[in-house]
This record gives C-alpha cells, sequence and structure tokens, in this order.
C-alpha cells in the first residue's frame, strides 16, 4: 500500500506511510503531509471522497508548431466546443446538429462521422480537454496505421460496422478492401499504397468502446442490459438522506364514484425512504393513455412532507420525517421539468436523475414496484398483470374495471400503513420499517417543512398565457386579474418599449403561469427574469377555494340539467307593420343653396339675391334702393408719408 496514488477530496496523494490504525499522505502538489485515522479514510472510501488513482503512463506533449497540425486542432476545437454547448453529447441527433452547424461554419470540405466526433469527445474529456494531447496521443499496434488511410478505414468502421446487425469482421475488411481501390475514396483520402490487413483492421475493432458497439449494433435496451452494473453498495446513516422516487403504470382501471364511468388506467407515483425503508408519499394519475406529468410529481412531493392525518382508511400511524435531503428520480418527462426543479428549490433539496431504464441505480423503488405488485394488486379485483401485447389492451382494461378510484386509494393507504410498515423486512435484518424509524427517532431531527401554502402555489402545470389588458390570464374559459397583474403588464410594456423590441405587445406580456386543476380559486403567475411570483384570484368570486375543475364544470353542467337550451331567435323587421311616411311639402319658395365656384362669384349679385329673398313682403318693410354701380372696395390713400411713431 505504501507509495499507491490516491486522489482524496479532490487532491492527488500519495501514501507516505500506513498503519492498522492510520495512513499518512503526502500531496502531490503542495507536498502537504496528512495523517488519516482508519475509520476516517474508511468511510471516505465508502462515500466515494478517497479513491485509488491508476498510474497514466507518460506521454511526452510537444506543442504543436507545424501549421498543418495547428488547423487540425483548431477544426476538432470548434466541433467539440460546439458539442459541448449544444449539451447532451452522447445523443446521435446532438452530434448531428454539432456537425452539420461547424462544418457549415468553417466551411470543412469533409467533416467528421458522428461516431468519430463521439469518440474524439471521450479522449477530449479524458485528457482534460487538452486538444494537444489528444492529437499527439500514441497509437500501439502491430503495425502503425496514420494519416489518411485511418480516417478512411474508421469512415468504413462507422458505416458498416456500427449499424445494426453489423457484428460480421470478415464481410468488414472484405467492404474495406474493396471501397479503398474505388477511384473516388483515392481522390478524396489521397489514399495511397496497399490497404491495411485485416489484423491491423480487427485492432481498431478492439479499440472501440464495446457498450457504443454494442448499442449501435443490437439497441441501447440491450447494452444497458448487458453491461449493467452495480459495483457499490447504497449506504445510509439518516432517514431522508436518500428517497428514491419513481412511476409506475398499472393495468388497471377504475370507475368513478359517482356516476360509475369508467375513468381510465392509473400510473402511480411512490416515494420509498432507503434508509427506513419506509413509503413516504404517493400521488395518482388516471386517464385512457395516463402520462407521467410534473403535477403529478409535485403532488407526490408534496405529499412526502405533509403530516399523514387519519381519514379511516388505516389504523396504525404513518409518520412523517420532514423534508428530505435528496430526491433520486429517473429522467422521465415529468421528473426533469421546470416546475419540478423549482419545487424542490422551495423545499430546500436536492434532487438527483439518474440514467433512464436503469433500475440498478434505484434499486429500492424497483424492488417495493414488485413486491407491490405481488402484495396488493394481485388480490384487487381489474387487476390484470404485465402484458406485453397490448392492441385492443384499453379496451381489455376498461371491461375488467369494477374498483372505483377511491376504493383503490383506500386499499393503497391500508396496505402500506396496516401491512407493509408493520411486516419484517430483510434488508432491515427483521426489523419493519416502523420499528425502525422509531429507533431513528431517538437521535434524528427532522428537517422543517415550509409553509404548506406556497407549496401549494407551485403545485400545478405550466402554461404560457398573454396578460390581456381588461380580463387579465384566461385559462379553461376562467379569467384571473388583480392589481398586481396589472401592474406586472405595464411593467412589461414598459420594459420592452426602451428596450426597442419589435414583438407585438401579446408577446411582450406572455408570462408563465401554473394551474391547478384541483383548486381553481387561484393561479400562480411566474414574474419574468425574477425569482418572484403572484397569487392570483379568479375574477369569478363565487367559485370557493378548493374547488377543482371537475367540480366546477359539474356545477355548471348541473345548473343546465333538464333546461332546454333556449333555440337563437332573430327579431324581426317591423318595417311591413307601418305605412310609407308622406312625402313632405316644401317649407319655402326660396331656391335650395347650392356650392359656387369662386371664379363664379359675384358679390354685387349675391347680394341682390339676398335682398329678393329677404324682403319679400315690402309693405312691412323699409323700402331700399339699390345702386346700380358695381361696389368696389376703397382705394387707400398712400399720399401721406408713414411717420416714425405708431
Amino acid at each position: 500500500m505504501k507509495g499507491m496514488l490516491l486522489s482524496y477530496d479532490g487532491d492527488e496523494h500519495i501514501v507516505r506511510n500506513a498503519e492498522p490504525d492510520y495512513m499518512i499522505l503526502e500531496n502531490t502538489l503542495t507536498h502537504e503531509p496528512r495523517m488519516l485515522k482508519t475509520e476516517v479514510w474508511s468511510l471516505a472510501y465508502q462515500e466515494g471522497m478517497l479513491t485509488v488513482t491508476e498510474k497514466d503512463n507518460t506521454v511526452a506533449i510537444h506543442p504543436i508548431t507545424d501549421a498543418k497540425q495547428l488547423l487540425e486542432a483548431e477544426r476538432w476545437l470548434a466541433y467539440l466546443n460546439e458539442l459541448e454547448v449544444c449539451g447532451s453529447p452522447g445523443s446521435m441527433d446532438t452530434r448531428l446538429q454539432a456537425i452539420e452547424l461547424v462544418s457549415a461554419r468553417i466551411n470543412d470540405p469533409n467533416p467528421p462521422h458522428q461516431m468519430k466526433l463521439y469518440r474524439m469527445h471521450q479522449k477530449w474529456l479524458k485528457k482534460s480537454k487538452n486538444i494537444q494531447a489528444v492529437l499527439n496521443t500514441k497509437r500501439t499496434r502491430t503495425k502503425p496505421v496514420i494519416g489518411k488511410q485511418l480516417d478512411f478505414a474508421m469512415g468504413i468502421i462507422d458505416e458498416h460496422y456500427l449499424v445494426e446487425h453489423g457484428g460480421n469482421r470478415s464481410a468488414l475488411y472484405r467492404t474495406y478492401k474493396q471501397a479503398f481501390y474505388l477511384d473516388v475514396n483515392q481522390r478524396k483520402y489521397e489514399l495511397s499504397g496497399s490497404p491495411m490487413s485485416k489484423t491491423s483492421l480487427d485492432n481498431l475493432l478492439d479499440e472501440l468502446d464495446p457498450f457504443q458497439v454494442t448499442a449501435a449494433q443490437k439497441g441501447l435496451d440491450a447494452a444497458r442490459a448487458l453491461f449493467r452494473d452495480s459495483n457499490e453498495k447504497i449506504i445510509t446513516y439518516y432517514p431522508g438522506e436518500r428517497v428514491e422516487i419513481d412511476a409506475v403504470h398499472l393495468n388497471l382501471g377504475v370507475r368513478c364514484d359517482e356516476t360509475g364511468e369508467y375513468l381510465g388506467r392509473i400510473v402511480l407515483f411512490l416515494a420509498i425512504d432507503v434508509h427506513t425503508r419506509c413509503v413516504l408519499g404517493y400521488s395518482i394519475v388516471h386517464g385512457t393513455n395516463p402520462s407521467e406529468s410534473a403535477e403529478a410529481v409535485i403532488n407526490l412531493l408534496r405529499h412526502v412532507v405533509s403530516p399523514k392525518a387519519k381519514n379511516g382508511n388505516y389504523h396504525n400511524d404513518w409518520h412523517s420525517i420532514g423534508v428530505p435531503s435528496c430526491f433520486h428520480a429517473d429522467n422521465g418527462a415529468g421528473f426533469i421539468s421546470e416546475s419540478v426543479l423549482r419545487f424542490c428549490a422551495m423545499l430546500n433539496t436536492d434532487l438527483h436523475r439518474s440514467e433512464s431504464k436503469k433500475s440498478q441505480r434505484r434499486p429500492f423503488i424497483e424492488r417495493f414496484n414488485r413486491t407491490l405488485r405481488e402484495q396488493l394488486l394481485t388480490k384487487i379485483p381489474g387487476y390484470l398483470g404485465k402484458r406485453i401485447d397490448e392492441k385492443n389492451f384499453n379496451k381489455t382494461v376498461e371491461a375488467a374495471a369494477v374498483v372505483t378510484l377511491s376504493e383503490f386509494t383506500r386499499y393503497l393507504e391500508e396496505y402500506i400503513a396496516d401491512y407493509y410498515h408493520q411486516n419484517p423486512h430483510k434488508g432491515l435484518d427483521g426489523l419493519s420499517p416502523a420499528q425502525k424509524l422509531s429507533q431513528c427517532k431517538k437521535d434524528f431531527y427532522p428537517r422543517p417543512v415550509p409553509n404548506l401554502a406556497k407549496l401549494d402555489a407551485l403545485i400545478g402545470a405550466t402554461y404560457e398565457r398573454t396578460i390581456q389588458a381588461t380580463h387579465g390570464i384566461q385559462i379553461e374559459n376562467l379569467h384571473y386579474h388583480s392589481t398586481e397583474l396589472k401592474n406586472l403588464r405595464f411593467k412589461l410594456l414598459q420594459k420592452k418599449r426602451k428596450s426597442k423590441d419589435r414583438k407585438t405587445s401579446s408577446d411582450k406580456t406572455k408570462v408563465k403561469v401554473i394551474f391547478n386543476a384541483r383548486d381553481i380559486s387561484t393561479i400562480t403567475v411566474l414574474v419574468p427574469g425574477k425569482m418572484e411570483m403572484l397569487v392570483v384570484p379568479l375574477r369569478d368570486k363565487t367559485v370557493a377555494p378548493g374547488t377543482s375543475l371537475v367540480e366546477y364544470q359539474a356545477q355548471k353542467q348541473a345548473a343546465k340539467r333538464g333546461v332546454k337550451p333556449p333555440v337563437p331567435r332573430t327579431f324581426p323587421s317591423k318595417h311591413g307593420a307601418h305605412p310609407k311616411p308622406k312625402k313632405g311639402k316644401k317649407s319655402s319658395n326660396a331656391p335650395k343653396s347650392k356650392v359656387v365656384d369662386s371664379t363664379d362669384y359675384c358679390t354685387q349679385v349675391t347680394l341682390d339675391e339676398g335682398i329678393g329673398r329677404l324682403a319679400q313682403d315690402d309693405t312691412k318693410r323699409t323700402s331700399v334702393q339699390t345702386s346700380t354701380s358695381v361696389l368696389e372696395p376703397p382705394i387707400p390713400d398712400y399720399s401721406r408719408e408713414l411717420s416714425g411713431g405708431r
């Protein structure tokens, strides 16, 4: 053990001395000694803080001075950096997208194959993202294959070997030799000489990642099953340190309690504490084609941290352990949503996500799902078990469904609290989960739960809606508005106006809204750009708090029940009921006014016509002698000199 290279607390150390009671480490950079007792380094090794570092063969990395190698390094860095920015470098779609973007940007005439980019990315990460070390890696083969011939061979491997049913090496070598002598490949790859031997090609195939080879030839599920490993035993030290959550799809149909109508199949979300094996909570989703929604995950987390009051479904106590330290889930659509992460942030807890379809990453919840099927579901009428052929499967489940939703809930809670928690568990050395939890409570202090009212504001599905000027936000034909929401709309419009954004006013006032179908009395509006939220009430104040969307719609239907909807009618015309108006007499014999053009206007004629209209009765008016002279404007006298005064 002396002289062994270890990684402890993020730094590299070398073992200088090892005794039964202690171990002395020396930092390889600072040369600072450090003594660890046996119980300390043993615990660190179990938690992964102390690992053994294998010595790599030292490779002299020479700086790149050649212009051609420098261009090659810049070319690969462009692809690798773009792959890092896109995220999910293990996805083939992501690699193809990165290759398309970079090749167009740098005008690369020969872009790499997506598998070639994957291998370069793996080497790049292994070499601490040092492209110089990647390009200078030495190759150990029976006969070195370098340059263009290597790129050509890897291209043939990607196209003919890393495909479905492409595992025949002899056929691959024949394809390689035929393609090597083609003129188009000779010019494209600048090939010369003779092709490599089959041994050299086999050496290239042996260097490939076995997992990637199996995934390409037989599928990802087959690769995961073949390379499934569980090298470490999961150890916890207190309740809530690790809580595994999962969703299980049940071939069990349920019916409505009131009407008996078929509601659909069930997706059951469960949470189990690894340390005590206690089931901490559940949530149920039902429907014809139910999915793993984020709203169901949030309801599960909410039920985990909530106290369990006795409701008559079970007799024993169902204890809560407060807020867990960490939840472990898979990469299902419901677990990776933004609303779930936001809810975990409000709980001040972590959410760790492992790869999908890798049950060994969450063994405890997977084992409980199996136990639940064997001990509970097989005893519920209408449960059809697991079935592979789903042809007309929904009709079969619907025909077999006899239990109601409330009955299934009662069976589930009774099984968890009165049977599973009270039965001895092999993983707890014969103790029951309830006994293990009672034993831990002597030295365990649960983490306090935040205000449940604030948590309820984050429960629901997330939508994107526009804040309307008059009606606020509309969801499911329901309108929500408040003074705070109106002020938020004004601020958003003002902010976009200052930024000279060309978006329309509806785009400027779009916000994310959390709508809880179980309580439609309020919605939660997330303020853009801030860690703030607004709780906006429903404009219809007749809806009581806690009313669900289903209850609200049922109330609307009940109000219309028994009343036939009126036939829309159009108000008839009343013109035929009245005679046409008689033609009126002229009120005056005076000629009608007419529009006179400025060129036809004569002052004297206009005055004469006006006098004639006004003085029709000469007996009652004073006679006026009209002048026959033409009126002319007076001529001003300019003979006087202008004086300086005003």
